[in-house]
């Protein structure tokens, strides 16, 4: 803190003597002839003019509103001149001004007071036409209010009326798909019921030879002959069983289960019957996955916290698989 004595006014700054509230009093000489500070705006920043003492010349400062402070002004002046052994930054009621306040800050102010070593320099903030530019907002400094600025700026562009177009130009080939899909579908539903009894056919068969086996050989053993001599001829069968179980794992490339078997009598009856009766099992698997990609899209368009837009109650009608099922 220091105190106001006198005022020395030179040009456009005014150059005040003070002393210091301290137990001895610093006195304060004069300034020199070149002890002006100039400030002054070129394309948008602040350039400051400041008099060394050590070399009696005018040294000239750019300054970045946003990056730099009152610290940064006051280093930059000590590593200029050697000979300055304190520089600070003042308001005109003489409190210090913090060496973090930015120079963005600093400039909204009309005038400050700028010590080097014994001399008080006013410092005069002339007006500047871009002032705007060099404010920002404090706000926006952090990247979830950046993103949340972004998010604004789209609801502003009509991003809202954009959603329902697309929504409507999505609902419009679903409903392509799904009426190319019908046709498709009624022939799948009549193959599959053919593929289904073709295959509990199957294994309805293989049980039956199974309990026909297992009756012939309790029949062998208890009434025709003797377990001495059976025993053998149903090692012979297991062992067979297990061969023919390795043949089939051999040719299908698949363990032999009875749901493998069911679907693997279930596969080779479908290709059969879709020659049959012209069914194109690609162009359908091509229009399935078409509609999933569509109804996921939708999904992601409906969902209000993918786009952060406010929840929009949608009509059942909208549903053209509903439609259809009907």
């Amino acid at each position: 803190m220091f105190l106001q004595n006198k005022i020395i006014t030179i040009g456009k700054v005014s150059i005040k003597k003070c002393c210091l509230l301290s137990t001895q009093a610093i006195p304060i000489t004069t300034t020199q002839k070149n002890g002006d500070i100039n400030l002054r705006f070129e394309k948008g920043l602040p350039i400051v003019t400041v008099p060394l003492p050590s070399r009696k010349e005018l040294c000239q400062f750019i300054l970045r509103p946003v990056s730099d402070n009152v610290g940064t002004l006051c280093n930059s002046l000590s590593l200029e001149d050697k000979g300055i052994d304190f520089v600070a930054a003042y308001s005109i009621d003489g409190t210090r001004i913090a060496n973090s306040t930015s120079i963005e800050h600093l400039l909204l102010f009309e005038k400050f007071n700028l010590r080097i070593n014994d001399f008080v320099y006013t410092v005069v903030i002339p007006n500047n036409k871009n002032d705007y530019s060099l404010k920002t907002n404090e706000k926006a400094k952090t990247l979830d209010d950046l993103k949340l600025l972004i998010a604004s700026l789209h609801a502003s562009l009509n991003l809202e009326d954009f959603k329902i177009s697309r929504e409507k130009q999505l609902l419009k080939q679903l409903e392509k798909v799904t009426i190319e899909l019908k046709p498709l579908e009624i022939i799948k539903n009549h193959i599959e019921r053919e593929c289904d009894k073709r295959s509990e056919r199957v294994l309805w068969s293989f049980f039956m030879f199974l309990g026909l086996e297992t009756g012939i050989f309790a029949r062998l053993t208890w009434w025709e002959y003797s377990w001495d001599i059976m025993e053998p001829i149903t090692y012979f069968a297991t062992h067979s069983t297990v061969i023919g179980t390795f043949a089939y794992y051999l040719i299908t490339r698949q363990p032999f289960e009875y749901s493998t078997l069911h679907g693997r009598t279930f596969s080779k009856k479908f290709h059969k019957l879709a020659k049959k009766y012209n069914f194109d099992y690609k162009k359908y698997n091509a229009l399935k996955e078409h509609e999933k990609k569509i109804n996921y899209d939708l999904e992601r368009l409906r969902d209000p916290l993918n786009q952060q837009l406010p929840f929009q109650c949608l009509n059942t009608d909208d549903n053209i698989l509903d439609k259809f099922k009907k």
